[in-house]
Parts: C-alpha cells; structure tokens; sequence
C-alpha cells in the first residue's frame, strides 16, 4: 500500500467553492509502534470539538496507522469541493530528506527511504493540495520530540518547506497549536494570525494577513457517497489524459458531474485554434519549474512585469509574455516557443552584463565618496565624527569599524557615568523602544548616553518605515537554502553579509541594502522581488537550484 500513490489520486483539481465554508482534517498520532510513545502528540485532537462548533466540517483520525491515514484522506476530500477553506492538522513526527518532509503514521518505517515513501505522507502533496485555494487554506504541524531513529538520508524534524502563495503554515509544539486552535482559529469570524505570531511557541511561515479568518459557524453539507468517489476518479483520469476524447468520455459518463462544466471548457480550450496550437507547442517544450522561473526572471530584468517569480504562469505571466512578444514584432499568443525561449534568455543576459557594469560604476563612485567622508570624519576615532559618518553612511563601507568603535567609547562611558544614569540608561537599553528612550532623554537630559538614545530613536524609526518591506520578504516564502544562496552571493560580491548559514541578521540585512543602493533599488534591507531579478541575473548559479 502506497500512501503517496494514494495522495496523488485525491489531490486533484476541484471546481471553485461556490460555499463560504470550511473543512478540517486532524490527524493526531502519539502512539508509535518504531519508537516510545509522543508525549502530548494526540493534544490537537481535543481541538476538534471546537473547530466542529465553529462551524468546520472536520475529518479526525488519533493514532492513525498508514491505512487508518488513507482512509480519513479520502474522507476529506470528498469535503474539498464544497469548501473554500481548507485546515489541516498534523500533530506526531516528522523526519525529512534534502528534497521532501514526510509525516510518519502510528504503524510507520523510518528505515530505508524507499520503504519511507511507502508508507509516509509527503508534505509537498499536502501543501499542493492547500494550494488550491489561495488565501484561505492553513497547515498546522506540530511536534514537541525529533528524537527518531533513522536510515540513511533521513533526518528528524519537518525540514524545510516549500510553501505555495497564499497558503499559511503554523509550526510548533501540540500544546500552544492546540491553544491557538481552540481559542482563537476555531472562532466565528475571528482572525487568529496575529495571536500566532505574537506566541513565542509558535513559528507563522508563508501566507500571514492578519485578517484571515478560517471558519464563520455554517457547516458543509453532508457529501454524498460512491457516486461523486467516481465522478472525481473519473475526472482525475480525464485530467491525466488531457484530450478531448478523455473530456468527452468524462462527460459520457457524468453528463452533470461536478465536473462537467470544466470538462467542457477544456474541450473548448483543446479546439485546434491559434492559440490552442501555440499553448500545446508550450506544453510540449515540457519547462520545469525552475525553467518557468527563469524565463520569469528573463521578462522581469526586460522589464515586463510578471507579478511574481514562482514557476507558475498565471494573467500576470502570460500578460508579460504577451507583451515581449509585441514589441518583438512575434505573434502574441502569450505562449512561447523554443526558439522565443532562447531569445529570451539571450536577451536577458545582456541586460545582465549591462546592469552589473552600472552597478559596478555606481559602487566605485559611492566608494571614493565614501572613503574621503572617512578621513574627514571617523577616521579621527572621535565619537562626533564616528557619529557624523554613521550619520550619512549608516551601511557605509566603515560603518562596522565605526560602530565596533562606538561600542568602545560607550563601554568607557558606563564606567565613568554615575549609577543613576548607568540605570536608567541600562532600563531603556532593556525595552529597546522609542518610548523608553525618550524617557531616558527626559529624565537625563544631559546623560553621558544621550547620543546614543538619539541616534536608536532614528533608527527605530527606519526599522518601522520598513515594516512593508518586511511583510513583502515574508511572504515569498524564501526557504533555507534559498536564503543561504543569496548570501552567499553577497560574500562573493564583498558585501560582508556574515556567517552563510541562511539566517538574516544584521549583517545580512546590511549587505542588502549596500547591494540595494548599488544597483539603484530601495533601500530597505529586506528581499523583494526586483531584488532577485538582479541577485539571479547578477549570478552564474541560479538561487532557486
């Protein structure tokens, strides 16, 4: 038995919730037959209660073997085409390999990684399932022990995911998931990303709009029995065809199936018109993800918008491509073809060269400038003149000497200061926030570290101008590696981004606002997506391998 078989068959393409209401899946397992049992694993199956009166149609399955899994899966997803938001739970082990997280049932193998995929459920699957609807879909994955004996190439813990837009990702330990669940997600109308993000238990990844709300107290209406089993089965083999006699065959059988009206449309769709022809010559050039990010990346350093760089073409993709292939005198089918493709990409390595040549012009000049503010002012190693530089080169190419510096001559200042400015000044250090140094400065007015409140005052203050930047890096979803990729390209560009080890730190972020300012972007610190365009253009190796 193959549960990833099994997942592949019901995690199909499902027709636009015409209902706004939700349906849950819980599975919860903390009895393992390979290890000793999960302490508090099956907790978020208390939760289930709660989602149910809130109005979710849940799927719960504790302790769930391999077949007990399969079973509740095709339960559920027979509850997917009449909801428009969708909450899965997980609550047990995890163990992971580089390219894919699995989730163990009661009765599962961690020993070779061929008998893994045997029997665990691959999170990408679940993941491409939420996918489906955007914006309202949420998967909550919680563990509290990774302590699994493993084979070879398997590794504990849930690993990194790649998450789809739109699709919210809570991780943590049972107890506070189960909390949250309970007390605020399973609320009527009651949004629930902002009490996860503020709980130090739990991590928020991908899609986090502080108004999502997942349930509104209606029920889904009971599902109907064999009959829509076969419709789906049925469409999903029409799906893997993808012609007009597989579509036809589909609606001989279900001439009213919940599928029929996307049956038809893609008949339509295959009809041997124009832009049929040049949307099936697409599809035969077979792109991978990574290549349909490429030639995404290729419009946007062209400068046509494709609203993203995901691998998926969408209006926005298709609007670019359409576009390019105008002002190139093409046909403008939005399709491409293998010889568009090359063009393209040649194309885009020139604008490459072009924009690393002007960023390369940019930064020597910025550099000459800055040197020369150097010796006028940090160089003379006094705390106005450091002041002065940090002042007009906050990420300038000294700005670590100076602030090492700083931090010298304010440990010389908590010597000689007296106990009652050392307090005060060691309370508004604590809070860290503009409030408390202002505080500092009117209690203090002439304290020895009234500089320094002055200067994190105005830092504070860019650090909240850059809360959009922020939101905008969070939800593209970056995953370790990719984060590690980007600064390793940092420390080859000599931009100092520190340890390459896939955590932002101050470094890191001061790295990218040197690599912003040098190449004319946005100074915030923060990924964005112009900024990739350039990172990926800029580079040999591709991020997103």
């Amino acid at each position: 038995m193959r549960i990833t078989t099994l997942v592949a068959f019901v995690f199909t393409a499902f027709p636009a919730a015409l209902t706004a209401q939700s349906a849950g899946l819980l599975i919860t397992n903390d009895d393992y037959d390979i290890v000793d049992d999960l302490r508090r694993g099956n907790q978020m199956a208390d939760a289930a209660s709660r989602l149910e009166d809130g109005g979710m149609r849940v799927i719960s399955a504790p302790s769930a073997t391999a077949d007990e899994m399969r079973d509740a899966l095709i339960e559920f997803g027979q509850l997917v085409p009449e909801a428009d938001a969708l909450f899965i739970g997980l609550s047990g082990r995890f163990v992971h390999t580089t390219s894919e997280s699995y989730y163990l049932p009661s009765d599962g193998d961690t020993g070779p990684l061929a008998t893994l995929s045997e029997t665990a459920l691959p999170l990408s699957v679940v993941l491409a399932w939420l996918a489906e609807k955007p914006g309202q879909a949420v998967l909550a994955l919680a563990t509290d022990d990774e302590d699994v004996d493993t084979g070879d190439l398997v590794v504990p813990g849930i690993g990194a995911l790649d998450i789809p837009q739109g699709v919210t990702v809570l991780t943590g330990p049972p107890r506070p998931l189960t909390d949250l669940i309970e007390d605020h997600l399973s609320q009527p109308g009651e949004p629930f990303v902002g009490a996860a993000v503020q709980d130090d238990e739990i991590e928020v990844s991908g899609y986090a709009n502080s108004t999502l709300v997942l349930v509104n107290g209606r029920t889904l209406p009971p599902v109907t029995g064999s009959d829509r089993l076969a419709d789906i089965k049925d469409w999903r083999a029409a799906g893997a065809i993808d012609t007009v006699e597989a579509y036809a065959d589909y609606l001989s059988a279900h001439p009213d199936g919940e599928f029929s009206d996307m049956a038809r449309a893609r008949i339509e769709a295959l009809a041997d018109t124009p832009e049929a022809q040049a949307e099936r010559g697409e599809q035969s050039l077979d792109l991978s993800r990574d290549a349909r990010r490429d030639i995404q990346r290729d419009l946007s350093l062209l400068g046509f918008d494709t609203r993203g760089i995901d691998g998926i073409f969408g209006r926005g993709t298709r609007s670019a491509i359409a576009a390019w292939q105008g002002e190139e005198d093409l046909e403008t089918t939005g399709y491409l073809t293998r010889e568009q493709v090359a063009l393209l990409n040649e194309q885009a390595a020139r604008r490459a060269d072009e924009l690393e040549a002007e960023a390369e012009a940019r930064r020597q000049e910025e550099l000459a400038a800055d040197t020369e503010y150097w010796k006028q002012t940090g160089a003379k190693d006094d705390e106005a003149g450091l002041r002065t530089y940090l002042k007009r080169y906050p990420d300038g190419e000294f700005s670590e000497l100076a602030d090492e510096r700083l931090a010298a001559i304010e440990a010389g200042k908590l010597d000689r200061a007296d106990e009652f400015d050392r307090q005060l000044w060691d309370i508004a250090r604590a809070r860290d926030d503009a409030a408390a140094y202002e505080r500092y400065l009117v209690d203090s007015p002439n304290g020895a570290f009234r500089e320094e409140a002055q200067e994190r005052i105005v830092q504070l203050q860019r650090e909240a101008d850059r809360a959009e930047a922020r939101s905008i890096e969070r939800n593209m979803n970056l995953s370790r590696s990719t984060r590690r990729a980007i600064e390793a390209r940092l420390d080859a560009l000599d931009l100092r981004p520190g340890e390459v080890d896939g955590k932002f730190d101050r470094d890191t972020r001061r790295a990218l606002r040197r690599y912003q300012k040098a190449r004319g972007l946005p100074e915030t610190g923060f990924v964005s997506d112009p900024l990739m365009v350039q990172l990926m253009a800029d580079t040999v190796e591709q991020i997103f391998r």
